[in-house]
């Protein structure tokens, strides 16, 4: 559907079909994410399922949540135009200086703190879809195991739980199988949206379920003096 011509034969490659399903199942669902939550909490008012999706989607639109691989793949091109490989030592130190501003994409995670199982599916993976299609050579790739390296054995990152997360190696690999980098977003939601369904029939089939109400402790100041509004 992607990449066949309606009036042509075309068979699909097995090795990147694996590749599809596996980023399928490896995206599904995950706990209660940003996006899950709004999913739950926008059905639970009992509006139809097509706006809690709707919620949901505009949920993972953040760059801090479905935008993150491609975010990544930003990040490793910057560091490829900058000089590539030889560039590295030099990238990770500036992540490590609070004040440069520079941030590490596809590393840590906040349910896993130590190595996210996905990822080291999504490497062998990356593996895969490279050898099949003769990119074994990708400069990004390389790029990815040099950071990963470092990471893996520098203190500052290994004290701190920064390992590869599933991101880290899935938008290297949409881009090889020819997804445009814009819309690995949109693979993202896609393959989201089978757990969000799950999480929203599971919730609204509760016979005691209600309305979401979060709650939220408030820790201002106890009291202010208000001047009347003809001394302000």
């Amino acid at each position: 559907m992607m990449f066949g011509t309606p009036c042509e034969p075309y068979v699909v490659n097995p090795v990147l079909e694996r590749a599809m399903d596996r980023i399928f199942t490896l995206h599904a669902d995950h706990e209660q994410n940003a996006s899950t939550s709004t999913v739950r909490l926008c059905g639970s008012s009992g509006t139809n399922p097509f706006a809690a999706i709707a919620a949901g989607v505009a949920c993972l639109w953040g760059p801090a949540h479905g935008g993150a691989n491609e975010a990544c793949l930003n990040m490793l091109e910057d560091i490829q135009a900058q000089g590539g490989i030889a560039k590295v030592g030099e990238f990770m130190e500036q992540v490590k200086d609070k004040n440069s501003n520079v941030k590490l994409m596809g590393f840590g995670h906040r349910v896993y703190k130590n190595y996210d199982p996905r990822a080291k599916l999504m490497q062998e993976t990356c593996n895969e879809v490279l050898a099949e299609l003769g990119l074994e050579n990708d400069p990004l790739f390389k790029l990815a195991k040099a950071l990963e390296k470092i990471a893996l054995e520098d203190e500052y990152f290994v004290s701190r739980k920064l390992y590869p997360n599933v991101d880290f190696y899935s938008g290297i690999v949409q881009r090889a199988i020819g997804i445009p980098v814009n819309l690995f977003t949109g693979i993202f939601a896609l393959a989201r949206t089978v757990g969000w369904i799950a999480q929203l029939n599971e919730m609204i089939s509760d016979p005691e379920y209600k309305i979401g109400r979060p709650r939220q402790l408030f820790t201002g100041a106890a009291k202010r003096d208000v001047p009347p509004l003809a001394k302000r």
